[in-house]
C-alpha cells in the first residue's frame, strides 16, 4: 500500500462475541474510522462534505477474516485509496494486532452521491486530493 495512514484502537469488551472474538459486524465500523481519519489526514472533512450535500454511501464491502481480533487489544489499520474510478472511490484495508500479525483484508467502494442519494461526480476540489494519493 503507499500513501496510507495507520489508524490505533482498542478493541472493546462489548465488541465480543460468544467465543471471545470480535465479532465479525464490528470490523465495517472499524473501517468506517479509519477511513473519516484517513480522510481527515489530506484534508477532507466528511463533516463538512456532508453539509455540503456531498455524500458517499457504501457501494460494496469486502472482508477477509484472517485471524480473530480478541478483547482489550490495541489493533492497527492501514488504509489507503485503491482506486477513484468515475463515482467510485475503493479504499483498501489490512488490520494488524499487537503482535503485528496481519488479521484482516478489507476492500470498500464508495459512490459520490448528492443528498437524493444519486451518484454524481467527484467535486473538483475532493477529486484533486484523491488522485494525488493514485
Amino acid at each position: 500500500m503507499k500513501n496510507f495512514l495507520n489508524y490505533q484502537l482498542k478493541t472493546r469488551y462489548a465488541e465480543t462475541d460468544q467465543m471471545g472474538y470480535i465479532h465479525h459486524s464490528i470490523y465495517p465500523q472499524y473501517l468506517e474510522v479509519a477511513r473519516i481519519e484517513f480522510m481527515k489526514s489530506i484534508g477532507i472533512s466528511y463533516k463538512k462534505m456532508e453539509e455540503q450535500g456531498v455524500i458517499l454511501p457504501v457501494y460494496t464491502l469486502n472482508i477477509k477474516y484472517l485471524i480473530p481480533l480478541t478483547f482489550d487489544e490495541t489493533i492497527t489499520i492501514k488504509t489507503s485509496v485503491k482506486y477513484l474510478k468515475g463515482v467510485r472511490l475503493c479504499f483498501a484495508y489490512e488490520i494488524f494486532n499487537e503482535n503485528n500479525q496481519k488479521t484482516a483484508e478489507a476492500e470498500v467502494v464508495l459512490v459520490f452521491a448528492g443528498e437524493d442519494g444519486k451518484p454524481i461526480k467527484p467535486p473538483k476540489k475532493y477529486l484533486e486530493k484523491l488522485q494525488q494519493l493514485l
